[in-house]
């Protein structure tokens, strides 16, 4: 068998900028970055220019600065958080609109309201006994009162 040399590799820099945003260790210290660590010198922070994670702490130990070459970037983020303001909608933000059917909402609101007290009066009426059930047990409390005696 003969050896077949393989065609050189080239890595460009675009190759090293993907290998450090995907590395989940730290380029300073090379210890592994957890996203919820138990000290706060250990939470995880991101570079702002080339995205690579750091320990707060080792951030700091190499300037405030990213360690990665050519980067040199002084901002960063805390990993996990959120960088753009949420959105938030409230309900009034909402405009009312009539329901496809034409209705306001307000009459159909008014309906809805309807809808439930009729549907709590019929559960409730399926909770009370109906005068045949009142007397099946009645009949059953007369025979065990005869029983007793």
């Amino acid at each position: 068998m003969t050896e077949q040399e393989n065609p050189p590799i080239h890595i460009s820099l675009d190759d090293i900028d993907e290998a450090n945003r995907l590395s989940l260790h730290c380029p300073i210290c090379a210890s592994p970055v957890e996203n919820h660590p138990a000290e706060p010198a250990l939470t995880p922070v991101v570079c702002g220019n080339c995205k690579t994670l750091y320990h707060r702490a080792c951030w700091e130990q190499s300037g405030g600065k990213c360690a990665i070459l050519g980067c040199d970037h002084t901002q960063y983020f805390v990993y996990g958080r959120p960088t753009k303001p949420e959105l938030i909608i409230r309900h009034s933000d909402i405009p009312t609109m009539p329901s496809p059917n034409g209705r306001t909402p307000d009459r159909s609101s008014r309906r809805t309201q309807e809808l439930k007290h009729e549907q709590r009066r019929q559960v409730e009426q399926l909770r009370r006994p109906s005068l045949l059930r009142r007397l099946w047990q009645w009949l059953l409390d007369q025979i065990r009162i005869g029983l007793d005696e």
